[in-house]
C-alpha cells in the first residue's frame, strides 16, 4: 500500500492549512464557498478510502495465492493427483473465505475425505 497517495489525517489537516482553510480563514468563507470546500473533502475522503480498500483487497488477495501455491506444492510432494488437489484446494477455499455456513463445513469436510480416500486407494 502506498502511503504517499494516501495521507493520514493529520496530513490532511497540515495540507488545508496550507491552502489557508483552517481556523479563521475557514470562518469568513461564505456559506456556499464552505459547502464547496465540504463537499470537495468528502468525495477526496471517498476516493481515499475506496483506494484503501482496493489495495488491501488486492495485498490479501496476493497473500492468500501464495498460501494456496505453497499448499499445491505440498499436496504434490505427498503424492496427490490434479483431481485430488483441486478438491483440496476448494475444500482450503471454503475454510478461507468468509465465515462458512453449516452446509459449507459440510461440504469442506466431504471434499477432504474425499481425496484422503482417493490418495489412499491409488496407495493400495
Amino acid at each position: 500500500m502506498d502511503v504517499t497517495t494516501t495521507p493520514n489525517r493529520r496530513q490532511r489537516r497540515g495540507i488545508m492549512r496550507f491552502q489557508g482553510l483552517s481556523g479563521g480563514m475557514y470562518g469568513k468563507l461564505s456559506y456556499s464557498a464552505k459547502a464547496e470546500v465540504r463537499a470537495s473533502n468528502l468525495e477526496r475522503g471517498r476516493k481515499l478510502h475506496e483506494a484503501n480498500v482496493d489495495a488491501v483487497d488486492k495485498s490479501r488477495f496476493e497473500q492468500l495465492e501464495d498460501i494456496e501455491a505453497r499448499k499445491i506444492e505440498t499436496w504434490k510432494e505427498i503424492s496427490y493427483n490434479k483431481k485430488e488437489i483441486k478438491m483440496l484446494s476448494e475444500a482450503w477455499s471454503i475454510s478461507v473465505v468468509g465465515k462458512a455456513t453449516r452446509e459449507e463445513k459440510k461440504e469442506r469436510r466431504q471434499l477432504l475425505s474425499d481425496a484422503k480416500a482417493s490418495l489412499l486407494s491409488r496407495r493400495k
